[in-house]
């Protein structure tokens, strides 16, 4: 355990921390220097271990009170306890007294942009890039607070920045990739990180990334000798193995998918998880007996895991077993009430059962639930289309269409839903933005309609109609 907890951190911050928490945590003495407190602290920031990390600060604040390093940690963990005033009092009382320490203005950004005052933040952190120290950590954190305003060209030229230093973090990458899809920008991003591959060869997290960035742009092939680098690096990456096997199949290569899943258990952690994975390969690709061992086999590894359980209850109701599958669910539900993909299959399964008003009332928990998937809310629109709720389906696919402008789902659902309302003028909005194959399957009405046929785009209904 303690190996998982210190892979990412040396043997002297490792050291350090044991004997911190095997004396002081344990009610004992023990000197330490502000230098070794600070990795100690710093150390509990990083794994977000918050109670020996309130222990760690005031311990350092009773040896070293007057300490400005020692205050600003104390400043850093009120700001994670989101109490800014008192933050903000200690680091402007230290920014009088040493008005050129890039540490404070450090913190100062830090603060800022925990209060989503990013202009600020920035200006901070600008501040405090000028002794030129730890600038990877300095430009990162400037590319996110671009990154929460929205303005992803200077996120990602930090982001870059950030890599370009010699103090980056691997995390940058996977934030820089995000930026780029965000920004429509992959093209770059390819060709950034085929540099930086080239700089810096033995980083998997960097083919990791250049695996993800080919994925997104549909080039599977180069993807997937990306990831297979990644893996080669390290073979204990299991996300990588996750990210090549979602390759795989997409490539139409459900085989290997589950061979590469199954590569990966030696170094899981969480086993039912790739289990679950592999089943649903299986059961996408219509081998419902695999899926259901599988699934059964992630729920023998974590009988407690909510989502297994919940995908087990699936299988059982595309077998036809209704009554187990609702059983099963059920259980699955107790376990976790809360999670959008139980409260999604358990939507499922009693619109099957054809109990319309529980289905109704899981999908409208599944989309007010924090972890909502864009494929769940899809899967809701389908609901309301299948039972003609079309009033709730036009407003929340409208709903939809602020997230996602010009969304070709949304938009046919709606282009039906308002015909067969008889709004044929906003059913003639939306048809620019459809999808003509799936509008001449939900609603062939509408492309054999005299004044809004024509106006379904030309190309696409040609190749549909085909």
């Amino acid at each position: 355990m303690d190996k998982d907890r210190f892979q990412d951190f040396d043997e002297e911050e490792r050291q350090l921390v044991l004997d911190f928490e095997n004396t002081v945590l344990k009610g004992g003495m023990q000197f330490f220097d502000v230098d070794e407190l600070e990795v100690i602290i710093d150390y509990y920031f990083e794994v977000n271990d918050l109670k020996p990390l309130q222990r760690a600060v005031e311990y350092a604040e009773q040896l070293y009170p007057d300490s400005t390093t020692v205050r600003l940690r104390r400043a850093h963990l009120l700001i994670a306890n989101q109490q800014y005033e008192p933050a903000l009092r200690i680091i402007r009382q230290l920014q009088r007294q040493e008005p050129d320490n890039t540490d404070i203005a450090y913190s100062l950004g830090v603060a800022y942009g925990a209060m989503g005052e990013h202009e600020k933040a920035i200006q901070y952190y600008l501040q405090a890039s000028a002794d030129g120290w730890l600038l990877g950590r300095v430009y990162a954190n400037i590319a996110e607070e671009y990154y929460q305003m929205l303005d992803y060209n200077e996120a990602l030229r930090y982001y870059k920045l950030s890599l370009d230093t010699d103090s980056y973090d691997v995390s940058v990458l996977y934030n820089y990739v995000d930026t780029a899809l965000q920004a429509q920008q992959l093209d770059d991003a390819v060709a950034y990180l085929k540099s930086f591959v080239g700089e810096h060869p033995y980083c998997g997290e960097a083919w990791h990334c250049l695996g993800v960035a080919y994925r997104d742009l549909g080039l599977l092939e180069q993807a997937v000798d990306a990831f297979e680098y990644a893996i080669a690096i390290d073979k204990k990456n299991v996300t990588a193995y996750s990210d090549l096997a979602v390759t795989q199949e997409m490539n139409d290569q459900p085989s290997d998918a589950v061979s590469t899943l199954l590569r990966a258990l030696d170094y899981a952690t969480n086993r039912s998880e790739l289990y679950r994975q592999v089943a649903y390969i299986y059961l996408r690709a219509g081998n419902s007996p695999m899926a259901l061992l599988y699934f059964r086999k992630a729920v023998k590894e974590d009988p407690d895991n909510a989502a297994s359980l919940a995908s087990l209850a699936l299988v059982y109701a595309f077998s036809d077993d209704l009554d187990l599958a609702l059983a099963t669910v059920r259980k699955a539900l107790r376990l976790d009430s809360q999670s959008a993909e139980v409260l999604n299959i358990a939507a499922i399964i009693y619109d099957m059962r054809g109990n319309f008003e529980a289905a109704s009332d899981y999908f409208e928990r599944t989309i007010a639930a924090d972890d909502c998937t864009e494929p769940m809310c899809q899967q809701y629109v389908q609901f309301l289309y299948n039972h003609k709720v079309y009033d709730i389906l036009i407003e929340f696919g409208l709903e939809s269409l602020d997230l996602y402008p010009n969304h070709p789902f949304y938009a046919t659902f709606l282009a039906a839903a308002y015909f067969y309302t008889n709004r044929y003028n906003r059913a003639s909005r939306m048809l620019p933005h459809v999808d003509p194959g799936l509008l001449a399957d939900i609603c062939p009405e509408i492309v054999a309609h005299p004044r809004l046929g024509p106006l379904v785009p030309q190309a696409n209904q040609t190749e549909s109609d085909s």
